[in-house]
């Protein structure tokens, strides 16, 4: 592997961990976030049976996503990017986007709208990195 393609390929893995942390973090809780708290302006201990039920529900999904996603990536990067196969610097892209963008926008609207902190500023340089390691990826010698 060239420089530009171990530079991409540390870029994905960064993703990865990223994601993997993210999705543990988010399966793993048994309480929501303090910027969920921030959020609705109350605290975990607060809310009803049904409402943590249903924050718990939601944080597992959203969690189980980012795993999802962490381990197609890990599994393109292993086999097809380490052989070179240019449609895999595509599909390792786009699979962190799918779940990336979605997540981007709701997590700058809320910043946008609420007192809260949530990690939009994360997620967005999850995208950049994504991005950049395509254009590596793309630029190297194959």
């Amino acid at each position: 592997m060239n420089l530009k393609l171990k530079l991409a390929f540390s870029c994905y893995v960064v993703n990865i961990i990223g994601m993997c942390i993210f999705g543990l973090i988010y399966v793993l809780n048994n309480e929501f976030m303090p910027f969920h708290a921030d959020v609705i302006q109350t605290s975990w201990s607060e809310l009803g049976k049904y409402q943590q039920i249903l924050y718990l529900g939601m944080m597992r999904t959203e969690g189980a996503g980012f795993l999802a996603t962490s381990l197609a990536m890990t599994i393109l990067l292993l086999i097809p990017f380490r052989q070179k196969q240019v449609w895999s610097y595509w599909a390792i892209t786009a699979i962190g986007l799918v779940e990336y963008l979605p997540t981007l926008i709701a997590t700058f609207n809320v910043a946008r709208i609420t007192p809260a902190s949530p990690p939009w500023l994360a997620v967005l340089l999850g995208c950049v990195t994504l991005l950049i390691a395509l254009f590596l990826a793309l630029r190297s010698d194959h």
